[in-house]
């Protein structure tokens, strides 16, 4: 049990964060003891101001619990993520985080008449994954959530009052954008993008072309090697000395009593060890615990991370670990892997160490011809593409200004922006720039693994489809969705400010 603890130190630590915040994010309003030297919230003290209306700890502390259980006991991630989005404009949320956001969400319910009945209510609680199994609802998980709610402080009301809350999000998100109409054209733009068809041509402008005729002298390398001479250094090594307990294997061919025996074996070895190294702190020592435990240590020499010996390499974790592993902590925690845990000491510790100039010559070299021509290489495009755009103009065919610059035109299998073509590189960089480009026109640079290209668009063409009209429809309605969710957010906003949401300033008194 301990060793569980201390291997997920991390999610238990993130997990305890995140209710400490939303459980005092509300608190706005402190008192100093004198006595007791520690400042001390009240639930009658004021925790902040919505539209005028002030609430106390109490009630934003209840708005504050009820999003936490909807959030841990209900999944309702939706709503937890809705209200997150809503506030100012800028990105922030408003003074008084999502318990304020929830609270000007209230107010703009109570304000419009929005409110689900008790039987929406529990319908919409019954649909929650969390309270069915089997897709249907289950009594018996309903009840256990009861239970949990209860203690958070939360009686079936406040239950019934969270889903009103979401109901009412998305009928208030109705009323809002009821009368917004997404625009015919940007539809059509947008169906037409996603289901044409491209037929395009591409310019390569390849890097190692650039590279053939490039020289450069001793003293540019001596410069080069100066300016970044932080660079070139060894990479840092380690060596390590470890202890292995082994998961047993074919267990699943194994009775259930000796398989569960096995398992325990290996676990009590492991948790003696890790409780021996954990008590002895930074005296531990890896070889004694081993031998007073009995345990084989086994030796790996310096190795660089990207590089680890044979016995290593498909234990990625481990490596990772030895890595990170802090010098003050002389015998690690347990690693597990998928072959067993690792319990290991960094033995050894090969720093990075300044290489010289004759060490890495022919790098340093390698990297200026490399620079040199991505220079040429983009100076080439450019001049090409500015050439290419004024003879399409004057209205030359591609083809002759292509032969002109003594390059080549090479047809591209079609193109389609929603679906990268397999035998084509770099195809959706490809396509996505084609797709900005009009016909008969060339694009921007496109940027790939082998250098630059151009992309001369020859033609575009919706693709036949049966089910076109109800494809537009989806499209429309998609697009209607995000762009409406974008009016409600802008709206919203408008509200939380004149919310003018106050939260009191924390004040200490000394003693």
């Amino acid at each position: 049990m301990l060793e569980f603890f201390r291997r997920n130190r991390g999610a238990f630590l993130i997990i305890l964060t995140i209710v400490i915040i939303i459980t005092f994010s509300v608190s706005g309003a402190w008192r100093y003891d004198k006595n007791a030297q520690v400042a001390q919230a009240l639930p009658t003290d004021h925790a902040m101001t919505v539209f005028g209306k002030d609430y106390t700890n109490a009630e934003a502390g209840q708005v504050s619990r009820s999003l936490q259980f909807a959030m841990q006991h209900l999944s309702m991630f939706d709503l937890y993520i809705g209200l997150s989005s809503l506030g100012k404009q800028d990105g922030s949320n408003s003074g008084g985080g999502i318990v304020g956001t929830a609270l000007v969400l209230q107010q703009l319910l109570e304000d419009t008449g929005i409110r689900a009945s008790d039987a929406e209510a529990v319908e919409a609680l019954k649909k929650l994954p969390n309270m069915q199994t089997n897709g249907i609802f289950d009594p018996s998980r309903g009840q256990q959530v009861e239970e949990t709610a209860g203690m958070y402080g939360l009686s079936t009301a406040d239950l019934l009052d969270i889903m009103r809350l979401k109901i009412g999000l998305e009928k208030l998100k109705e009323l809002v954008t009821k009368n917004y109409a997404v625009s015919r054209l940007a539809a059509e733009k947008q169906y037409a993008s996603s289901q044409q068809t491209m037929k395009v041509s591409t310019i390569a402008f390849d890097t190692e072309a650039f590279k053939k005729d490039l020289k450069v002298t001793d003293e540019e390398i001596q410069k080069a090697y100066d300016e970044s001479k932080e660079t070139y250094k060894t990479v840092e090594k380690r060596a390590v000395k470890h202890v292995f307990f082994e998961t047993p294997t074919d267990l699943d061919k194994k009775p259930l009593e000796e398989r569960q025996k096995l398992q325990k074996a290996v676990s009590d070895r492991l948790n003696a060890f890790t409780e021996k190294a954990l008590a002895a702190g930074r005296e531990a020592n890896l070889e004694k615990l081993a031998a007073e435990l009995k345990e084989k240590v086994e030796t790996i020499a310096a190795f660089e991370q990207a590089t680890p010996p044979e016995a290593l390499k498909t234990e990625a974790a481990l490596v990772e670990a030895i890595f990170s592993q802090p010098k003050t902590q002389p015998v690690s925690d347990a690693v597990k892997t998928d072959k067993g845990w690792y319990v290991f000491t960094v033995s050894a510790i090969e720093e990075p160490k300044q290489q010289e100039l004759a060490t890495v010559k022919d790098k340093v070299k390698d990297g200026l011809i490399a620079k040199k021509a991505a220079e040429a290489r983009s100076k080439a495009v450019n001049e090409v593409r500015d050439f290419i755009a004024a003879g399409l103009k004057d209205k030359k065919k591609i083809e002759d200004l292509v032969k002109e610059k003594k390059l080549t035109l090479s047809p591209v299998t079609d193109l389609d922006a929603a679906t990268p073509a397999p035998n084509v590189p770099n195809s959706t960089q490809i396509a996505a720039e084609a797709a900005k480009t009009g016909i008969g026109q060339i694009s921007q640079a496109v940027d790939t693994d082998k250098g630059t290209v151009l992309v001369y668009v020859n033609a575009k063409e919706l693709r036949k489809s049966d089910n076109a009209a109800s494809l537009r429809k989806q499209q429309a309605d998609s697009l209607a969705d995000r762009e409406g969710e974008g009016v409600f957010q802008a709206w919203f906003a408008k509200k939380v400010e004149e919310a003018r949401i106050e939260t009191p300033v924390r004040t200490e008194t000394a003693a």
